[in-house]
């Protein structure tokens, strides 16, 4: 029986060998469009929204802060 639907395409596929600098860089790049796709939402007329929407602004932030460290060389006045 053929399908109606097809599987969509695969937003993410992790490829076996990839190394622990690798995952970690795409890790932030990913993070850096998420922290660029929240930013770009609206402001939004409930406030239970808005509230929820700057917590995970704060989340991805605060993520984005460690990996700047796991990628570092040195963790020695590492600027968050």
């Amino acid at each position: 029986m053929k399908k109606l639907v097809p599987d969509p395409p695969p937003i993410l596929s992790i490829k076996p060998g990839l190394t622990h600098a690798d995952a970690i860089s795409k890790a932030a790049e990913y993070l850096d469009h998420a922290l660029e796709a929240a930013s770009q939402l609206p402001e939004q007329a409930k406030a239970r929204h808005q509230e929820a929407l700057s917590s995970t602004q704060v989340h991805l932030r605060v993520t984005k802060a460690f990996l700047n460290v796991a990628m570092a060389k040195s963790t020695v006045n590492m600027p968050i």
